[in-house]
């Protein structure tokens, strides 16, 4: 018998939130969902209520929804739920296996009122994507983890060749509003001295950076475009400046490695995963706002004196990306599932 015809007869659910805002942990969920089907192993996404869908990325997986009355899902199947729905009443009334499903580790206690185990809680197994996550679970909750990596968008990765290309003089930036709400004050810093080094016309951009645009600097906030566009931004841009402070994994982060880009960000917890200062980015402990600005303003100033370093660190940046590839998360992901459905 093969690995996968024992999960033959089962159905393996991803929960996903129904929030219609760019998360490229979402687009994980669906991803799972994606190479489970495409490997033989029957896989669905639910969202909760009908009918609801992404907007800001395309997926043709198939998707079932928790308000639909004729939805049965047997005692057989397996329930993937994200660790900000852990508690939610309609994962908790399913009656199946249940896997927790955990992309940030600062988000575990969420909605817990107290700590506790996972198995307290209905779910067997758990799934992480770093590292540094596996650490806190087995450590704190009562499991064992086991990793499937994330992955980078393969449209993120630009051509070797054009990774020496000239780039245009834009510093990126990566407004997430849920950080300033949980009191985080390191973006609007940012973004007021920045406002003010460019003499408060930052300048918008129209479509792609074109040729012109690469002889003065000007900063560019990654809002309300597709992921597609966001790579085609990051293939052509000099910086990128990310100060989330709660994701150890901010993929946004490795996108601008893939598109060689260079990142200028925090450790946050668990960033030496993956991130080496001064080696494939620029980085600096959590909150320390103003040394990333003036380590920003220098490489600024002094970038076109500089352009041997930045591009080893980009080269470098670039190699880190590939360790985030759809294939590695594909291997990882059968070998889980065949590891645990018999």
């Amino acid at each position: 018998m093969s690995k996968i015809s024992i999960i033959e007869g089962k159905t393996i659910y991803y929960l996903a939130p129904d929030y219609d805002i760019p998360s490229w942990g979402n687009a994980i969920l669906y991803a799972h969902v994606k190479l489970l089907n495409k490997n033989g192993i029957n896989a669905k996404i639910l969202h909760h209520q009908s009918p609801f869908r992404y907007s800001w990325f395309q997926s043709d997986v198939p998707i079932l929804y928790l308000n639909d009355p004729e939805l049965k899902i047997s005692k057989e199947d397996y329930l993937v739920v994200p660790e900000v729905n852990i508690l939610d009443n309609e994962p908790q009334k399913i009656k199946c296996n249940k896997i927790v499903f955990i992309q940030g580790g600062f988000l575990i206690l969420l909605k817990m009122q107290k700590a506790q185990d996972f198995s307290a809680l209905g779910y067997n197994h758990v799934i992480v994507t770093m590292p540094n996550i596996k650490k806190i679970v087995d450590t704190h909750f009562g499991a064992k983890a086991y990793i499937i990596p994330a992955y980078i968008a393969p449209y993120f990765f630009i051509n070797n060749e054009d990774l020496k290309k000239e780039r245009s003089k834009t510093v990126l930036l990566f407004p997430k509003d849920v950080y300033r709400q949980l009191g985080q004050l390191d973006y609007d810093i940012l973004k007021k001295m920045l406002d003010r080094r460019f003499a408060n016309n930052a300048k918008k951009l129209l479509g792609l950076i074109t040729r012109q645009d690469k002889s003065k600097w000007h900063m560019v906030e990654l809002r309300g475009k597709t992921h597609l566009e966001v790579a085609s931004i990051m293939k052509e841009s000099s910086f990128f400046v990310c100060v989330n402070t709660v994701e150890g994994f901010n993929v946004a982060v490795p996108e601008a490695m893939a598109a060689g880009c260079i990142p200028i960000c925090y450790d946050a917890y668990g960033g030496d995963d993956y991130l080496e200062d001064n080696v494939n980015a620029f980085v600096f402990k959590n909150n320390y706002i103003y040394p990333l600005l003036e380590k920003l303003f220098y490489l600024m100033d002094n970038y076109d004196n500089i352009q041997d370093e930045l591009s080893q660190i980009r080269k470098n940046g670039y190699n880190t990306a590939l360790r985030y590839t759809e294939k590695q998360m594909e291997e990882s992901l059968l070998e889980f599932y065949t590891g645990i459905i018999n």
